[in-house]
């Protein structure tokens, strides 16, 4: 019987390690053998309650907690009563989350993964990190080598903090334009550009020895429904998704990516019902299980989003999802709940043990993989010399500045002088409560040129403030609008508000003016505006691509990027001019 077992975590194991071209060498051999051996040793000390804890992973704070405090005793029960298998970072900074992390892992049982949302890196959710611009900047470069040395970046940057598991790359498809969860999230529109550059950074990820985890299955990009609000659904039947969602999930899976994040959208022609996937059995447990043959770790996304809560209530969710054959329950609304329904399940005989098994099986073998059986505390002193070292920022910012797309240039109106920006009027149009909206963009243009005139516009502007703008804008000879749309969560849309996309139209209606439109965030914002005449795309509002667009307004770097997506009616995948 041990021999059988020890048979069956050599099968999972070798199902998360299949990324070998050649055969495995000896001590590739000895190494699965031990690990196999480590699981088997470990699950059989195990309690079910212990098990299905293994199966539910947390949110917490990065911030500094004394360990007396509510928070840090809120984690330690989290850890000591109900077993957890780990944590997603938000927030905090390096050296807060490297001590946190090992704090709590000297309270666990079984090694914690640590995960965090960082697909653009560690700056995405905290105050630090290696700034690296969005995925579709990244794809507008045509270097799928940079989403290699993205990931690898990331994941070193994560380890010196205490990560082992990271939440990207983004899988999805951005094939429709008013899609305001996924947006500049994806690597672009083609189904096998996105599966290169999805490849290469779980490989990246991978050598660098954190878990990469496509998301989100089985393609998030065809719809304009944000996810933590309602249901997404995709009209697209099997066929369809083959040829195109399904695509980079495949790609990234030969290529040995060990997780995959699920969606919480519903694909009706495919399975019948409007059932979301995550809890979907036919999507889960059919597709990615047995056809696409992915043996690795299944999560789901968070369990908090309202495409699941405003449906199904917290425990019920989380056995549906264990039933549809997920490994990892990701932020139950109620971790307590979850757990104990999951409990009763298997006691009524719903969800058998062994099923419980090959999913903690999974997850110790991984857990094996990334050493934490052999260490699982990080270095404290790793973060001052890992965390945005001077190379790497130096590669995120020519990643940005080759990423930067001139679309359209009548008259040949950038790059701009030193003496004609001095005769032009700067507007940034911020259309979020976010400081981060032109805090580079101006800094940068006025040391370039310190009589520069800026005027920044925000949801708190008045119509008295957009008037005086355009009546300002009659001084100057040119003018450069820059316009930005952040992409967040539950925000739902990823569009410019109406009455500044009025103010831009005015703006281009300026008889005998020469104006430009630099668009910071969505790509598509043109489509609200499309007599532009002048058109640059950067794909990202953080302050990395405010530089490189600074950069290249002014001639330093030139234009070389290529739109990794269409805009219907406007423009193709792989626009862009050249200057």
């Amino acid at each position: 019987m041990k021999k059988l077992f020890i048979l069956l975590v050599l099968t999972v194991l070798c199902g998360q390690t299949f990324v070998f071209a050649q055969p495995q060498t000896q001590a590739q051999r000895k190494t699965d053998k031990k690990a196999a051996q480590w699981v088997e040793k470990t699950i059989k000390k195990m309690t079910l309650r212990e098990k299905i804890g293994q199966m539910m992973v947390m949110s917490t704070s990065g911030e500094f907690a004394n360990t007396g405090s509510n928070r840090f005793k809120e984690m330690r029960r989290q850890i000591e009563e109900f077993h957890v298998g780990g944590f997603t970072l938000f927030r905090g900074e390096a050296n807060s989350i490297a001590a946190l992390t090992n704090e709590a892992q000297k309270l666990a049982k079984i090694p914690l993964f640590f995960s965090g949302d960082y697909e653009r890196g560690l700056r995405m959710q905290s105050r630090i990190g290696t700034p690296f611009t969005t995925n579709m900047g990244v794809a507008a470069t045509g270097d799928v080598g940079a989403a290699y040395n993205q990931g690898k970046i990331i994941c070193e940057e994560m380890r010196a903090i205490g990560g082992n598991w990271l939440f990207a790359p983004v899988a999805d498809i951005n094939n429709n334009p008013d899609n305001p969860v996924i947006n500049i999230r994806s690597f672009g529109a083609d189904p096998q550009k996105v599966g290169e550059f999805v490849s290469a950074e779980a490989r990246g990820v991978r050598d660098a020895n954190c878990l990469a985890t496509l998301k989100h299955f089985p393609g998030h990009g065809n719809t304009a429904t944000d996810s933590h609000i309602g249901l997404s659904v995709i009209s697209a039947d099997r066929k369809q998704l083959d040829a195109t969602e399904i695509v980079p999930f495949k790609a990234a899976i030969a290529s040995g990516a060990e997780s995959i994040m699920t969606a919480h959208l519903a694909v009706p022609n495919v399975t019948g019902d409007n059932m979301p996937s995550t809890l979907n059995p036919k999507v889960i447990n059919d597709i990615l299980r047995k056809d696409l043959n992915f043996k690795g770790i299944i999560t789901t996304d968070s369990m908090e989003m309202g495409a699941i809560t405003k449906s199904y209530p917290n425990g019920e969710s989380a056995v549906m999802a264990i039933k549809a054959g997920v490994d990892v329950v990701l932020f139950p609304p109620n971790l307590e709940a979850a757990i104990k329904a999951v409990e009763a399940s298997v006691k009524k005989g719903d969800i058998t043990e062994a099923r419980i098994d090959e999913s903690v099986r999974r997850l110790l073998a991984a857990k094996y993989r990334l050493g934490l059986a052999q260490n699982r505390l990080v270095d404290l002193t790793a973060a001052n010399r890992i965390v945005e070292k001077p190379e790497n920022v130096a590669e995120a910012n020519r990643v940005a500045e080759k990423s930067i797309t001139l679309l359209r240039n009548e008259n040949n109106f950038l790059p701009l002088t030193k003496e004609k920006a001095g005769k032009t009027l700067f507007v940034v149009i911020a259309a979020d409560d976010d400081a981060v909206e032109g805090a580079a963009f101006t800094p940068d243009v006025q040391k370039r040129q310190p009589n520069a005139k800026f005027i920044k516009l925000d949801p708190r502007s008045t119509e008295e403030d957009y008037a005086k703008a355009l009546a300002e804008a009659r001084n100057y000879d040119s003018i450069v609008l820059a316009p930005f749309v952040k992409r967040a969560a539950a925000k739902g849309t990823v569009a410019l508000p109406e009455n500044q996309v009025a103010f831009v139209r005015k703006m281009l209606a300026l008889s005998k003016k020469r104006v430009g439109v630099i668009a910071f965030g969505n790509p598509y914002m043109i489509r609200q505006f499309p007599e532009a005449k002048t058109y640059v795309v950067t794909y990202a509002i953080e302050e990395v691509a405010q530089t490189a667009a600074v950069r290249t307004l002014f001639g330093e770097v030139p234009f070389s990027g290529k739109l990794p997506v269409n805009i219907p009616g406007l423009f193709e995948i792989g626009a862009g001019i050249g200057r």
